[in-house]
């Protein structure tokens, strides 16, 4: 792996992995001077490395819930593709052996994390992976979901099949410490130490000892002296092999964490962010919205049931307008942000494609963020100068070329998102709530000790956004609601002439979606610090002003409504639910008071926090705070919170979910020594 980019490299490049194919069709690293995998028998060699030493079907069936394994060098996902057949054969015998008292005892979830430096694009995957025909109906299903070549973390579920990939496209050195752990097994893979230097150093071995456990194996195809020694010396107890075909050797073994430096391992995860993890008994998620329903859905294709509390029913406040617009607003200076909103639009784009069929209930038809005011062109020319997106992800359009793609004649440009449009939360919702683990009941809750206790519950995940303070009296949660008002403009020979031609979703200081079933939808009003439930003419006429960001025709249309008298229009108010930063809340609720008590250092210097384990409220976690952005952040959050509950590695980076976690504003207050 190459050595970082140098100063003038713009936030968040990537580099695409350089791929020569022989006449026999067999890729080849221009990078690293080598073969992807052994040109006569790739799956063997794959088989005999890495799987077989690692006794996969053996350790599944003793170890309980999700198992991690982690790979340095993704490639062109053979050992994912290969790892993928094992699990499908581990669950077809667990299913025919269906003893209660053993199958507990079973994982019942695989994360497989890859990490790879130089990723293949998808065409190049699946060229590689075509060449093993007999693996056409799992390679088919990984090209399918194969991320765009965007820096960071990328999380993939595979449905029916209780498997995540994590995919990290980054340097190893950069994204192992972001890893949570514990790791199971390890694949080092990436080429051979002598070609790739920069990947087998001191931080890949450190990282190693540091997110492993007793009995953690590794399998490599090296035995190379160095990389021996150094593997030694961080803990593992290893044997050195016959290797495969012209191999003379290779080495597979087994953390000893007694005889490493690390007998007393230093923990990397900030105590904070590590609850204890308790047996998931009977499991509630208080709110059917868009973050109630997609944390239910988490937990159930992990084998969990799950009950949605909701005294309204499935997305029938803040998440029940017909029309969201689903797309990341990003901003150059503000990486934290951008880098995990990107990801959950990533996310949820990836599970819209799983879940609904276009035009029931979304349409990926594009949506342009318009540079309509001179503030937000310099913003957006800001942005695409101090980022590498891929044009795949958003690119800058002019006015020429955004008339063009909207169908109406538009002024400005602006930034567009070819796979965004508009989603219906609630038909989100219905759909997957479908699951046969996901149980819906129609209750109100008030107390939510009184209830947790009455009901049994070991474990509760409160997603009911501006409710949630008057659930959680002692808990501090800044958060704020504000109130949004939606138009509904309806086609009408004897009123309004509506423009028919828009094709794809904009957004300025509102926003407007292709019209639906004859309507548009239009909004949304933006007020702090209010709380009237009824519709208000004056808020119509706000958004009303939004048109004129939206071109030729929109501006026509307002005039007809200026010119048209009416009491009131048809449409819906909601209150979203936001954060001071505008990062959703997501994680366990630390009690509070023993940890002003316990961490009281961090008054002084945060950096220098006890090394002991926090208190939270067993069993409770949030879900909240997604504001409008909730179409594109809840899917990933959910799948935070589902790997929080099950003790899993994080589908972010750790760095992030610390970013997320609802403990944050409490801590900067004792930092601040305001509390």
């Amino acid at each position: 792996m190459k050595n970082a980019p140098p100063a003038e490299a713009t936030q968040n490049e990537l580099t695409p992995a350089k791929v020569h194919w022989d006449p026999q069709g067999q890729p080849f690293s221009e990078d690293f001077n080598d073969v992807y995998f052994n040109t006569d028998s790739g799956i063997d060699e794959s088989r005999f490395v890495y799987i077989n030493p690692s006794r996969l079907q053996e350790r599944w069936q003793q170890h309980q819930g999700s198992f991690t394994l982690v790979e340095t060098g993704f490639g062109t996902g053979l050992n994912f593709i290969l790892t993928w057949l094992e699990w499908i054969k581990f669950q077809k015998s667990a299913k025919e052996n269906t003893r209660a008292d053993t199958d507990q005892q079973r994982s019942n979830h695989l994360h497989f994390i890859s990490i790879e430096k130089f990723p293949l694009t998808k065409q190049q995957i699946s060229q590689a992976l075509s060449l093993f025909p007999q693996l056409k109906h799992v390679s088919d299903q990984l090209t399918d979901e194969y991320p765009l070549l965007v820096k960071g973390f990328h999380s993939l579920q595979f449905k029916d099949y209780n498997l995540t990939l994590t995919l990290i496209f980054d340097d190893a050195s950069q994204a192992l410490p972001q890893l949570n752990g514990p790791i199971d097994a390890w694949y080092l893979d990436g080429f051979a130490p002598a070609k790739n230097p920069d990947m087998w150093t001191e931080t890949l071995y450190s990282s190693m000892a540091q997110l492993s456990r007793k009995n953690t194996t590794l399998a490599t195809f090296t035995a190379a002296g160095d990389v021996r020694r150094a593997l030694s010396a961080a803990g593992f107890k290893l044997n050195k092999v016959s290797g495969f075909g012209m191999k003379r050797e290779m080495m597979h073994g087994e953390f000893i964490q007694s005889q490493g430096p690390l007998a007393t391992p230093f923990d990397t995860i900030k105590p904070w962010l590590k609850p204890k993890v308790t047996a998931i008994k009977k499991i509630a998620i208080i709110g059917a919205g868009i973050a109630g329903c997609t944390t239910a859905y988490a937990l159930a294709r992990r084998g969990i049931a799950v009950t949605i509390i909701d005294k309204h029913g499935i997305a029938t406040e803040a998440s029940g307008n017909p029309q969201g617009a689903m797309y990341a607003k990003l901003a150059a200076g503000e990486a934290t942000h951008s880098e995990i909103y990107v990801q959950g639009y990533l996310q949820s784009l990836r599970w819209l494609y799983q879940h609904l069929e276009t035009g029931d209930g979304w349409d990926n038809c594009g949506l342009i963020q318009l540079a309509s005011t001179e503030k937000e062109t310099l913003r957006q020319k800001k942005f695409i100068a101090n980022t590498h997106y891929p044009n795949e992800l958003l690119h800058s359009i002019d006015a020429q070329q955004a008339s063009e793609i909207s169908g109406v004649t538009m002024e400005n440009g602006g930034l567009f998102f070819p796979e965004a449009g508009w989603v219906s939360p609630q038909r989100l919702c219905q759909q997957l709530t479908l699951h046969p683990l996901i149980t819906l009941k129609n209750q109100h809750i008030e107390d939510i000790s009184a209830f947790k206790n009455d009901n049994n519950y070991s474990h509760i995940v409160i997603a009911c956004a501006n409710q949630s303070k008057a659930l959680l009296k002692t808990s501090y949660l800044p958060t704020k609601s504000i109130r949004g008002q939606l138009t509904y403009l309806e086609q009408s020979p004897n009123q309004l002439q509506l423009p028919v031609g828009l094709k794809t979703v904009l957004c300025g200081k509102g926003y407007i979606a292709p019209a639906h079933q004859g309507k548009f939808c239009l909004g949304a009003s933006y007020n702090i610090k209010d709380d009237e439930t009824q519709m208000r003419l004056s808020d119509h006429q706000k958004n009303f002003n939004y048109l004129d960001d939206f071109g030729k025709e929109f501006q026509q249309l307002h005039t007809q409504l200026n010119k048209q008298a009416a009491d009131s229009y048809p449409g819906r108010t909601g209150f979203r639910c936001t954060t001071p930063d505008y990062l959703p809340m997501v994680g366990p609720l630390i009690d509070e008071g023993d940890f002003d008590h316990e961490f009281t250092a961090i008054r002084k210097n945060l950096a220098r926090y006890p090394r002991q384990a926090a208190k939270f409220h067993e069993g409770l976690y949030v879900n909240i705070g997604h504001g409008s952005r909730g179409l594109t952040s809840a899917p990933l959050c959910a799948e935070l919170l589902a790997a929080y509950l099950c003790g899993e590695n994080f589908p972010l980076a750790k760095n992030h979910a610390e970013a997320l976690l609802p403990a944050r504003f409490f801590i900067r207050e004792m930092v601040r020594n305001k509390r």
